[in-house]
Parts: C-alpha cells; structure tokens; sequence
C-alpha cells in the first residue's frame, strides 16, 4: 500500500513524469498519482476525502486546478470531470450558470472543506496551485485557510509560473504542460527547497527527455 498520495490534475498527471514522481526522490518511497486530467477542484476535494477512507495516507500533497472546470453527476453515478461531456450542454451551462467570482468563491471553499477535512483526521499535507490566478483574497473565507500549508512560487504563484518563467527553452512545441525537468525542479527547490541535485545522468535525462536521450526505452 502507499502512504503518501498525490492528487490534482494534468499538471500532477500527464503523458510524462510529473511532480508526485520527484517525490519520490525525496521521500524515498513510492507515491500514488492520483491525479487526473481535467479535474475539477470539487473532483480534487472529493477524491482526497475518498482517499483518506481507501488508503490510510500519511501524506497528501494536493495541486489545485483551474477555477472553471466542474464535475457532473449523470443517473447511473457515473462521473464526468472538467465539464459537461456534450458540447452544446457544456456551452449552455457557461454561457448561463457559469460566474467567475462563483468559481473562485468555489475554490477557496473546497481549499478550506480539505483542509479541515485532513487537521480532524490528523493526516499530514501539503497544498499547491497550478497557476496564481485560481486564488484571491476578495472574499472573507479567504482569511479562513491556512496558507503556511501552501507552496508556492513567488508571492502566490503555481506550476504554470515556475515553468515558464524558469524552463521555456525545454517545452514540447505547442504543448502548454511542464516539461519533466520543470516538476523535478518545482519538487526540489519549492516543495522541498533542497540544494541537492540529483545525479548528472539523471538530470542529463530530464533535460533531454523530448530529444530521444531520455531513458524511457
């Protein structure tokens, strides 16, 4: 069983390595990458609750995602995340339903419903954001969380930040996702903030990870 899980969406799970596998390099145990893409933040906060009843985690480290992405329940108890499945519903439902304040209002909520979620049960955490503008401190519940839970790059700043203000020349062309050696470096200096590199072949990989010399094969 693993102990310590992590959870968020594409920018936590993707075609390539992602944060929760440099994890692992600091904790020297395997993770759980629960994470999934197009995720909702109600997704996100669900999904650690169940995790929390499934496997008796002794660390969650939680990525928070966008805003204005929502899940929708259909009869059979099937779920859909990041939005309506069918086009025109999914249209209709931002075009009439859908307020950003709503959405940040939303976020902040599910933030707070986690963590004193987590503090009652006594499991250990560590949160995120995958970019700054999914937070704001216009609404008074903002005052409620604990912000000494969060990493964060700069003031209030995510993934997306560090990545393109830190590792652009690395990116896939027309790809908006990380590159692997960006969520090694976000785990090393933000989460952890270690001066320890990891070994020249290994970095030499990441840094080559979409030229073929990458060590996949």
């Amino acid at each position: 069983m693993h102990n310590t899980i992590a959870h968020g969406c594409s920018f936590t799970s993707y075609k390539w390595p992602c944060w929760p596998k440099f994890v692992e390099w600091f904790v020297s145990e395997k993770v759980m990458n629960k994470g999934e893409v197009g995720s909702a933040n109600e997704t996100i906060a669900r999904k650690v609750i169940e995790t929390v009843h499934t496997d008796d985690p002794k660390h969650i480290y939680i990525m928070w995602s966008g805003a204005n992405r929502y899940e929708v329940w259909n009869k059979n108890g099937n779920i859909k995340t990041g939005g309506h499945p069918e086009s025109d519903k999914h249209e209709y439902f931002v075009r009439h339903f859908l307020d950003q304040d709503h959405n940040m209002y939303k976020t902040l909520q599910n933030i707070l419903l986690v963590q004193m979620y987590l503090d009652k049960k006594e499991i250990p955490y560590t949160m995120m954001v995958w970019r700054e503008d999914i937070i704001t401190d216009k609404f008074d519940i903002y005052k409620d969380i604990d912000w000494t839970k969060f990493k964060f790059y700069g003031e209030r700043k995510g993934l997306w930040e560090f990545s393109r203000d830190n590792f652009s020349q690395y990116y896939l062309s027309e790809e908006s996702h990380p590159p692997p050696i960006a969520h090694y470096h976000w785990v090393k200096d933000v989460i952890f903030e270690s001066d320890i590199l990891c070994p020249d072949e290994e970095y030499n990989k990441l840094k080559n990870y979409f030229k073929g010399n990458n060590g996949r094969s």
